[in-house]
């Protein structure tokens, strides 16, 4: 998660992030297959055995560096489109917490959907948060752009070693690891590094097991260009003090609370507030509706001079046409 002081000036969520950044901007972008990349893969036996606990845990939070705002185009209804929704592929059950709780059980139905995304950067490893979506090949996850790519035309994929792993707690994966095969983003952060368009997805490899992400832990449903004025249960897994990134973490029943000003002059349809301080690490974590079943957005950033507001990305068409390469992948 982007966390901003005073309204502009960005800082990283580790010390060392902004370095971070700068060694990803020289790693090569790969072999594009349409507008997704295929990532430099390993089998899911060869990711157990590279992601142990200790490479987890040294997983520092993927940011995002400089705004970028070479188009100041603003937001209109016309990038919203029509709502369509995409049916959950199996039901939560319980109800959720409060802000900050920990979940106690994140293998349960609804919970297990969401997980942590670890990256290895050669000198260092990365972490962001995801969550599972129902989609035709049963294999798609959605993040935040900003963890798969530095967002820009001049941007660079983060493509190797990545995994996801689903119901992460304290090092264990109870449903194995799912190593990302393929990726992609909006085309609008490609284009501009507009954090309005900042939603990524991918496409995991099966498990150790063999089974894909979909028979493992289901899938969330999805549901994009629908009004603004939602009530967000805010998942994700913060790794930032008093976090430590084991665990996963809730903020439920968050109602929309507005747009961030600075959403008005990029490019994309406006943000989404709510209030949650879910700080670096939870980064791509699932923004859920309608009783926590259905994905309607994702954490982008927040601000040091603000008591509690989390911004993310409204879904509208190019959150559609995402889904539906990432759908398509074979």
């Amino acid at each position: 998660m982007i966390v901003r002081a005073g309204g502009a000036q960005r800082a990283l969520a580790a010390g060392a992030g902004l370095f971070l950044i700068l060694f990803v901007s020289m790693v090569g972008d790969g072999t594009a297959l349409g507008s997704g990349v295929w990532m430099t893969g390993s089998s899911a036996r060869e990711a157990s055995a590279f992601w142990t606990p200790a490479r987890m845990r040294a997983a520092e939070p993927l940011e995002v560096g400089q705004r970028n705002s070479e188009d100041g185009s603003q937001a209109g209804e016309g990038d919203r489109g029509k709502p369509r929704r995409v049916a959950p592929a199996a039901a939560r059950l319980g109800e959720f917490g409060k802000d900050f709780v920990e979940v106690a059980d994140p293998t349960a139905p609804g919970f297990r959907v969401h997980g942590a995304i670890f990256v290895d950067l050669f000198f260092g490893y990365g972490r962001c948060s995801g969550t599972a979506v129902r989609a035709p090949n049963r294999s798609v996850v959605f993040t935040a752009a900003h963890c798969i790519h530095s967002g820009s035309r001049h941007g660079r994929w983060y493509r190797a070693r990545a995994a996801f792993i689903p119901a992460y707690r304290f090092g264990q994966r109870p449903f194995g690891i799912f190593p990302v095969r393929w990726v992609d983003t909006a085309k609008g952060w490609r284009d501009s590094g507009s954090e309005n368009f900042d939603v990524g997805a991918m496409v995991v490899g099966r498990n150790e097991a063999g089974e894909t992400l979909g028979e493992a832990v289901g899938g969330a449903g999805i549901a994009w260009s629908l009004k603004p004025e939602q009530t967000f249960d805010v998942h994700g897994y913060p790794a930032e003090p008093p976090f430590d990134g084991e665990t996963q973490r809730l903020c439920g029943g968050t109602r929309f609370l507005g747009h961030d000003p600075s959403s008005f002059v990029e490019p994309g349809p406006l943000n989404l507030a709510v209030t949650c301080q879910l700080n670096g690490g939870a980064s791509g974590g699932g923004w859920m509706i309608e009783g926590g079943e259905t994905l309607n957005s994702v954490t982008d950033y927040g601000y040091f001079d603000e008591a509690s507001p989390a911004y993310g990305p409204y879904f509208g068409k190019e959150v559609a046409r995402l889904y539906g390469r990432a759908g398509a992948v074979r």
